[in-house]
């Protein structure tokens, strides 16, 4: 589970908190205000329990309610970003850019020398947001998504 080899559990950023996320039921409910499609609780609830899970979420003050998040898989050589969210109302302010500084800084610390992520061919914002932060494309999944169907980007970001 996320936090037993993570000092601290919660990082202060220049607009404000990331903690590590291990409530399954508060992150079902996070990526539903995030998106049309969310994942369910049961999915939250297996997903944590694998040694490989790991999640944050972002908050504006140290215990205030969470505004974004962030899930990886955590390989020994590579961080796969599964899903990251910022909640509508706090969209465009820069949060999703502090949650990838903020994993980019631990993927040196913990010298993984690769992130990896798929986004929708037309998600044009989380495209910004990725190559923004250093990602380039290295592959297209061909009709990867159905729902709206669509192709996947894979991006990738040596860290170094």
């Amino acid at each position: 589970m996320n936090g037993k080899n993570d000092k601290p559990s919660i990082w202060r950023r220049s607009r404000g908190w990331i903690r590590i996320a291990e409530d399954p039921t508060s992150l079902a409910e996070l990526d539903k205000s995030c998106f049309k499609r969310a994942w369910r609780k049961e999915s939250f609830s297996k997903l944590i329990n694998h040694s490989w899970f790991r999640a944050w979420t972002w908050h504006g003050e140290a215990n205030s309610k969470a505004l974004a998040f962030l899930i990886i898989e955590n390989h020994f050589d590579l961080f796969s970003i599964l899903r990251i969210g910022v909640v509508p109302e706090q969209q465009r302010q820069g949060i999703g850019r502090e949650m990838m500084d903020f994993l980019i800084q631990l993927a040196r610390n913990e010298k993984i020398p690769k992130i990896l992520l798929e986004v929708h061919e037309f998600n044009l914002s989380a495209q910004h947001l990725y190559f923004a932060s250093g990602f380039r494309q290295i592959h297209r999944k061909k009709g990867y998504y159905q729902d709206p169907p669509g192709n996947a980007l894979v991006l990738s970001k040596v860290v170094s």
